[in-house]
């Protein structure tokens, strides 16, 4: 287990999430700065939003970080593992948001642990189907493509845009829970059948 946690740089990602989580308050009122081609003005998404891209690149990076024919002769279940691994993350940064809300007083705490888990989600379902380089290449895009074309007029995000929606929205919450569930299934699958064509 200790050995497994080392070959898959699990501080690494602890670190970079804890810091996700306390930058998050710091930077509350800040904005990222997205030209939108469909609202005619430039947009915004605020920060707090896009910092769960750190922390869900550097996992799905330590994840996949070993070869998958070192796994394949592992006793255990790499792969659930490797679910296991993200259930834990997920859950560490809903109690944390939920924390900040209470102690901090920050509204956005929620949606930045919804993202977290989307972006996961996302990232997971990429390298079940391409490469493992293209799980955190492609969750680096994700708050950008949604930025050019997910905002509508007056910089209002549409309804299918879950990154860009507040904590209050039921949408966003329930794109990023399917996200998240489908990225962990693509999880458990993928080594399995790795092995069977192997």
């Amino acid at each position: 287990m200790i050995w497994w946690l080392r070959a898959h740089a699990a501080l690494t990602c602890a670190v970079v999430l804890g810091a996700c989580m306390i930058c998050a308050p710091l930077l509350a009122d800040s904005n990222l700065p997205v030209p939108s081609l469909f609202s005619g003005s430039s947009g915004g998404i605020p920060v707090p939003l896009v910092l769960p891209v750190f922390p869900a690149c550097a996992m799905l990076y330590g994840l996949k970080r070993t070869p998958w024919e070192s796994g394949a002769a592992a006793v255990r279940s790499v792969q659930c593992w490797e679910a296991g691994t993200a259930v834990v993350a997920g859950c560490t940064v809903l109690v944390v948001a939920s924390v900040e809300g209470i102690l901090l007083d920050f509204p956005l705490g929620f949606a930045a642990a919804r993202n977290f888990l989307g972006y996961l989600g996302t990232g997971l379902l990429v390298q079940r189907f391409a490469d493992a380089q293209y799980g955190p290449v492609t969750v680096a895009a994700v708050p950008i493509v949604c930025g050019l074309i997910g905002l509508g007029p007056a910089g209002r995000p549409y309804p299918w845009m879950w990154p860009a929606h507040t904590s209050g929205s039921p949408l966003a919450a329930a794109a990023a829970g399917v996200l998240f569930c489908l990225g962990l299934a693509a999880a458990i699958t993928q080594r399995s059948e790795r092995r069977r064509k192997g």
